[in-house]
């Protein structure tokens, strides 16, 4: 009795060190993370499936990003903890990331994260954004990612190194603007463009500053734009009035333009400057006639040495004084020069409110500046009637010729030779050989690529089985694919994990009549599982079996496989009263031994004939099943001898009373009941003691 009773209490001590303590709090994670890309997918907008092989320059996809975390499991982070902040890069993305977990609870971190759309500015291809742990006090962790799907437009990788020209920003005056006078209040309307044809600016900031004759009358001197795309313009409003004192013949407002633009592979900052002309009506206090100086025949951007004309107009604002003797000068730049033979034209005299338009022929020199564009000074001296005799004076300005650098025709975009598709037959088990197949393609659409050397870099948990690991191919035409085969073997690992092979090609192209090389690499991986190996022996019972009376089926086991299997359950079979049919059994690690029991009463004799249905899951997640037969002869119930009370009763009716025979009956029976007892608690001690030392082991 006493060893049931210390049986019964170790059963409920071991029952009571399986949960945990009461208010025991949840850790969080602290410290640092390390976020591996698993894989990355461009997909066309609005579908789920369809693959993107070439992003080019203005065009949008969706990007899906599967990230593995090295230090965090499945339990410690939830969907929402998880933020995502862009970086500035070549891509604008619209609207918000969304955030997907793949992972199981017991292990590592694993989440997707889909940009609905990205949209590329065809310059350097890397995708950066930043990962932060909401509540864990982590930092944010940056990822970066090389998209080579991603065509550049200016001719490929290498051309990043070259930088980009600072984009030109022009403002200019919108309608017309009658001249002003003292005390009057204005609104000038402005355009700004970003003129540039290959960069996109951002955070863009225009600041007026206007000459001491003028007041602004606005909140503030700045108005932020944010954006501008290649080509796009955007209108502001500036409001302001003209002081009471007008000192000078002309009046300005200088436009100074503030943005960041994408060059070499990264934003830069940039400015532009410029002048707007206010004109004034002619009453100064010198009575000196105002020349409005402007470029109305704008020739477009200029190639190195080409000749092209424009057009400047010049007006006289004021409304009662001439001006007369007029002649113009003509100044180029370093790298405009002028087409004609002569500098300086003669234009005679301009009455008040009078305008007149001159032609200029100039010619850009032959290699041309990353500068994107180039000034050329416009002076004028003439003469007017000042009250008490003519009067000399002079006006000037500078025009803004818009330029291409030298070598500004577009270099051939590079190909690219990337592994559109591989496949390696299904499940792939440690040990086993199998074939991998991959689909090598060419993403250029006009550009062949030649001498392909292509590497498989195996790493760890992968062999090549069957040849090198070089392979040569001759050529690529244009959007053209390939498909090579090599056999692989997955080499036998302690736990599940996924190796990765590392695919870099060598190659090389044709570009306007020059031979170049490029280089590209990427990594796949492919899942390897253990197999498992669970080894069931032949059901075990007691030396007897009756009926109304307990008996255990015991099942040997043992995990011989090299990876742990899961969620294991057993079922008990069949028409037999059971203690328990259904057994929740937990995961067998590695080398694992032990018993499956369900304690059974018969009640009936006879045969019984049942099984065991063993139902686990393996590293694959696939649910297997095994059922094992179960049969027994059920004995009779055992019934009590009365035959000593029998020969009790006789004995009674004859003279005397049998001693003998009651102290040897009774003797007889207190042993037989004696050794019944022990012998099944003896059944029933052995029965609780393997069966704590299986929760031990588990």
């Amino acid at each position: 009795m006493r060893k049931l009773a210390g049986a019964m209490l170790a059963l409920c001590l071991l029952a009571a060190a399986s949960f945990p303590a009461f208010g025991a709090s949840e850790e969080k994670p602290d410290g640092t993370d390390t976020l591996t890309v698993e894989e990355y997918e461009l997909l066309k907008t609005g579908s789920s499936r369809e693959r993107v092989d070439v992003l080019c320059k203005k065009e949008s996809a969706a990007l899906v990003v599967t990230l593995r975390s090295e230090s965090l499991m499945t339990e410690d982070i939830k969907k929402s903890d998880i933020s995502i902040r862009k970086e500035k890069d070549s891509y604008r993305i619209s609207g918000s990331p969304s955030v997907k977990i793949i992972s199981k609870k017991e292990d590592n971190l694993t989440f997707q994260i889909r940009f609905s759309k990205i949209t590329y500015n065809g310059k350097a291809p890397d995708f950066g954004f930043q990962v932060k742990y909401k509540g864990t006090g982590m930092e944010s962790i940056p990822v970066h990612i090389d998209i080579t799907e991603a065509e550049e437009s200016s001719g490929g990788r290498d051309s990043r190194e070259d930088g980009t020209g600072q984009p030109v920003i022009r403002v200019e005056r919108v309608g017309e603007l009658q001249p002003v006078q003292a005390g009057e209040k204005i609104e000038l309307k402005l355009r700004v463009t970003n003129t540039s044809r290959d960069s996109d600016v951002e955070d863009l900031t225009v600041s007026m500053n206007p000459d001491p004759a003028l007041y602004l009358l606005d909140q503030t001197n700045s108005v932020y734009v944010k954006r501008l795309d290649t080509g796009e313009s955007r209108e502001i409003h500036v409001h302001m009035q003209v002081g009471p004192e007008l000192s000078g013949a002309s009046l300005s407002l200088e436009v100074e333009s503030k943005f960041s633009y994408s060059s070499s592979g990264g934003l830069t900052s940039g400015t532009c400057s410029q002048k707007i002309m206010v004109p004034v009506k002619g009453n100064s206090a010198l009575g000196q006639p105002l020349l409005d100086i402007s470029h109305v025949g704008d020739p477009g951007v200029v190639r190195a040495g080409q000749e092209f004309t424009t057009v400047v107009r010049i007006q006289n604002t004021s409304q009662n004084r001439a001006a007369s003797n007029l002649v113009m000068t003509v100044e180029p730049g370093e790298q405009i020069g002028l087409g004609e033979p002569e500098d300086t034209r003669l234009l005679g005299e301009l009455g008040p409110g009078q305008a007149a338009e001159v032609p200029i022929r100039l010619k850009a020199a032959g290699e041309l500046s990353q500068t994107a564009s180039q000034m050329v000074g416009i002076s004028l001296k003439f003469e007017y009637d000042g009250g008490k005799g003519a009067v000399q004076a002079a006006a000037s300005e500078k025009i803004v010729i818009h330029t291409q650098k030298s070598g500004g025709k577009c270099a051939v975009p590079t190909p690219n030779i990337i592994v559109r598709n591989y496949s390696y037959g299904g499940e792939v088990t440690a040990g086993q050989v199998f074939d991998l197949e991959m689909e090598i393609a060419n993403t250029s659409a006009s550009v062949p690529a030649e001498n392909i050397l292509m590497t498989l870099d195996t790493g760890e948990g992968l062999s090549i089985n069957s040849s090198s690991n070089t392979i040569y191919i001759p050529s690529l035409a244009p959007s053209a694919a390939e498909t090579k085969q090599v056999k692989v073997q997955a080499l036998f690992q302690s736990k599940l994990q996924s190796p990765k092979m590392e695919i870099s090609f060598k190659y090389e192209y044709m570009d306007q009549g020059e031979r170049k090389q490029n280089s590209t690499a990427e990594k796949i991986a492919i899942p390897v599982y253990q197999p498992d190996r669970l080894e069931i022996q032949t059901p075990e019972l007691g030396e007897e079996v009756r009926v109304n009376e307990e008996t255990a089926i015991s099942i040997p086991y043992v995990n011989k496989g090299r990876g742990q299997i899961y969620n294991v359950e057993a079922k008990l079979q069949g028409e037999v009263d059971a203690l328990q049919k259904n057994l929740n059994l937990g995961n067998f690690e590695s080398g694992k031994s032990g018993t499956i029991d369900f304690i059974v009463t018969p009640r009936q004799e006879g045969t019984f004939e049942g099984s065991v249905k063993l139902i686990y899951e393996d590293e694959a997640a696939n649910v297997k099943e095994l059922e094992i037969p179960v049969q027994f002869e059920a004995l009779p119930e055992e019934i009590p001898d009365f035959s000593q009370e029998e020969e009790f009763k006789n004995a009674e009716k004859n003279k005397g009373f049998p001693w003998i025979f009651l102290g040897g009956g009774a003797a007889a029976a207190l042993t037989g009941g004696f050794w019944a007892l022990r012998n099944k608690r003896k059944k029933a001690q052995e029965f609780l003691t393997e069966t704590q030392e299986e929760w031990q082991d588990e």
